[in-house]
């Protein structure tokens, strides 16, 4: 039987950037949501061999962004670094075959790779059960700052460089999603790199966020929240300024970029609105996609 696991996206609704680390990272706050966007991966095949071997064969079943599997070198897919990372720390060899439905473009802020690579560790948790869930944080934290969200619940506080995840109750948060991504590919690194942030602690608006949620004040959370890489990332790149003001027509009750971009994302109460947007911008962008928090 093969076994297979959404890997849901996500977006931020909320996205501060702190300061450095030591470790080249940032310390970041967000609230970070999955949606009912996801990649398909399937484990074909799964087997013991030489404790020196680990085989990975990663095959692509479709999926609107195909070609991102495709051209991707196996040895850059986060779904490799994640079974190698498994399987040496488990000290076992294996011969694994995943095959993926790729449909989260990649470059956009949804978080495509880490959705992948935190499904594929716990396909190989399933077969091997080597690792209890804390030790398979650990091992996604290595992986990249969105793999530990990844491995959790459908919202929560991410703190840290990401590792650090609390999950949230749910709150009557507007949860119809219309995602618009037109192929602008933006550089994480160089965002963070943009924002100059040095070593120094900084202020965040954790304690407002986290108040205002025990709370359910939505109105007043939609308001607070905000991400730290938009200005920066419009400057760079005005047409995504300009899509942004496009959502802005439709009157959604919330509308920010995701991540370090590119793209954009608009919530409304109304699911209704939300197709409509969603049909109405289809023919215009590259990538549109309508969908709902989880």
């Amino acid at each position: 039987m093969i076994e297979s696991i959404k890997a849901y996206a996500k977006i931020n609704l909320h996205l501060e950037v702190l300061n450095k680390r030591p470790d080249s990272y940032h310390n970041i706050c967000s609230i970070m949501a999955k949606i009912n966007i996801f990649d398909l991966l399937q484990l074909e095949g799964c087997e013991l061999c030489n404790p020196n071997t680990i085989d990975i064969t990663i095959r692509c079943i479709g999926g609107q962004n195909a070609a991102i599997v495709k051209e991707l070198p196996i040895e850059q897919n986060l779904i490799t670094k994640a079974i190698r990372l498994y399987c040496s720390t488990a000290h076992i060899g294996s011969r694994v075959t995943i095959a993926i439905q790729k449909e989260i473009p990649s470059g956009a802020g949804l978080g495509g790779g880490s959705a992948d690579a935190a499904a594929a560790l716990m396909l190989c948790n399933n077969v091997f059960n080597k690792f209890s869930h804390n030790e398979l944080m650990a091992l996604a934290a290595e992986i990249g700052a969105d793999v530990p969200f990844c491995l959790n619940g459908n919202i929560a506080l991410c703190e840290g460089k990401g590792e650090i995840v609390t999950p949230l109750k749910k709150i009557p948060l507007p949860d119809a999603v219309v995602i618009v991504f037109n192929d602008v590919h933006s550089s994480t690194k160089e965002a963070y790199t943009a924002l100059m942030r040095s070593f120094a602690p900084v202020l965040s608006k954790k304690e407002a966020v986290l108040s205002l949620w025990d709370k359910s004040d939505v109105g007043a959370l939609l308001n607070i929240f905000k991400n730290d890489f938009q200005d920066i990332v419009f400057d760079n790149n005005p047409q995504l300024r300009e899509i942004y003001r496009t959502l802005q027509d439709f009157a959604p009750d919330f509308i920010h970029m995701t991540g370090s971009g590119s793209a954009l994302c608009a919530l409304f109460h109304d699911i209704g609105k939300a197709n409509e947007v969603f049909l109405t911008l289809k023919p215009h962008y590259s990538q549109v996609f309508v969908s709902n928090l989880l």
